[in-house]
């Protein structure tokens, strides 16, 4: 993943006005997650995207932590 912390500081404090994500064959990523905020932007997030199927509880510090435990580096932006 490439990450840009400077970028994805312009996300912090937006709301999600809906999401809408793409798999399948076809021109373009295989899959894409598109999040559309409420002053008519989007983030797209492609490659080989999957996520749980519930939410979980934690903040900013217990999801560092949970990543931290896989190796590699996890980037914290707020």
């Amino acid at each position: 993943m490439n990450l840009r912390p400077e970028f994805l500081k312009q996300v912090i404090g937006k709301t999600i006005a809906g999401i809408v994500t793409r798999e399948g064959v076809g021109a373009g990523p295989q899959n894409q997650l598109f999040v559309i905020f409420t002053d008519n932007t989007y983030l797209e997030f492609y490659g080989d995207i999957d996520w749980s199927a519930h939410l979980e509880s934690g903040d900013v510090e217990t999801v560092k932590q949970y990543a931290s435990r896989f190796g590699g580096t996890a980037v914290v932006i707020t």
